[in-house]
């Protein structure tokens, strides 16, 4: 009985082929940063109230010790309260650049107990620390759970704070060194620095861009530009990014995501079992004939015309990788 495969392109995504990826210009500030401009992170410890007998129980003994301290500092002592209705969590933030003392960030609230949901709860005031234990925010608020759509099972453990968190602290951004900026890749490629190195030089020749041992792109601030103006400017400037080629595949969902000038070696495909047989090896009756230099896109084309399935597929490419006939890098998630 034949095989068709069904829709195969909404099972198989194939985004951007390889004569596209040459066209297309990007800004430079999508593929890099400014070296000092980052965001950090911050973490704390906290303790949930308010919820409807679905907190932690008598066996996390967190949530207990937690709420004994906080009715302690309140200055009201006695037995010790035990109660589902509360739960002990872990509060988890980003802190953007340049942010300010006043600001306000979201906060992620996690159980590290066991509760059951954090739905109607209500965080209270609880430090957000960095990684040298300083406190930079104060979180409080009521938790919002977030609720899944159609079929999926939603996490009722882990619940947002949107707003939550009151900055206490700045932290600063230094980006200029010795009159320099510096910016990084974030995927680091000599042709793409190359190509950035040449576009900031055609249109600032004072700035004297060029690359650092540290692998970085160091530009030269000019006198007769403002910071900011120069800054903008340098993240607008347009270049064709020469991808790396690699092939992504997520065996879970069937996607197959492919980017860069992907090329395969002559090859010959087979239906009859969709045995794969790179140049020099004898044809076969019912197959699919992939020329020399041609792209993933083509093969999954010739594929689809045998009528191999997205599992198919994919184990055809893991084949071609194994036998030096796929030109890409090949990653399988």
């Amino acid at each position: 009985m034949k095989r068709i495969i069904s829709g195969i392109f909404g099972a198989l995504i194939l985004i951007f082929s390889a004569s596209l990826f040459s066209e297309v210009s990007v800004k430079i500030k999508d593929i890099s940063s400014i070296d000092g401009l980052k965001e950090n992170q911050i973490f704390g410890y906290g303790l949930v109230v308010g919820l409807q007998g679905t907190g932690d129980t008598g066996k996390s003994p967190l949530a207990r010790s937690s709420l004994k301290n906080l009715l302690k500092n309140l200055g009201m002592e006695g037995e010790e309260i035990v109660s589902a209705n509360t739960a002990a969590v872990l509060l988890t933030a980003r802190l953007p650049v340049f942010v300010r003392v006043g600001d306000r960030i979201d906060v992620t609230v996690s159980s590290i107990g066991d509760a059951k949901s954090l739905e109607g709860g209500i965080l209270v005031q609880s430090p957000l620390r960095g990684a040298d234990n300083a406190i930079y925010a104060v979180a409080q608020g009521p938790l919002s759970v977030s609720r899944a759509a159609g079929n999926r099972r939603s996490v009722r453990t882990v619940a947002q704070i949107s707003g939550g968190a009151l900055v206490e602290r700045e932290i600063g951004a230094d980006i200029v060194t010795d009159n320099n900026i510096y910016i990084v890749l974030k995927e680091w490629d000599y042709s793409l620095a190359n190509s950035i190195i040449k576009a900031v030089a055609g249109k600032y020749p004072d700035s004297k861009p060029e690359m650092t041992n540290a692998g970085k792109i160091q530009i030269h601030l000019p006198s007769n530009i403002s910071l900011p103006e120069f800054v903008s400017s340098i993240e607008n400037i347009e270049v064709t990014p020469a991808y790396k080629a690699k092939v992504v595949v997520n065996e879970r969902d069937g996607t197959i995501v492919t980017g860069g000038e992907v090329k395969i070696s002559e090859a010959l495909v087979s239906r009859e079992g969709l045995t794969v047989e790179i140049k020099g090896s004898a044809g076969k009756a019912s197959a699919s004939y992939v020329k020399d230099s041609a792209t993933v896109k083509e093969l999954v084309d010739s594929l689809n015309a045998t009528g191999a399935t997205t599992a198919d597929i994919i184990s055809i490419l893991k084949a071609l990788k194994a036998s030096g006939a796929l030109h890409a890098e090949l990653i399988v998630r």
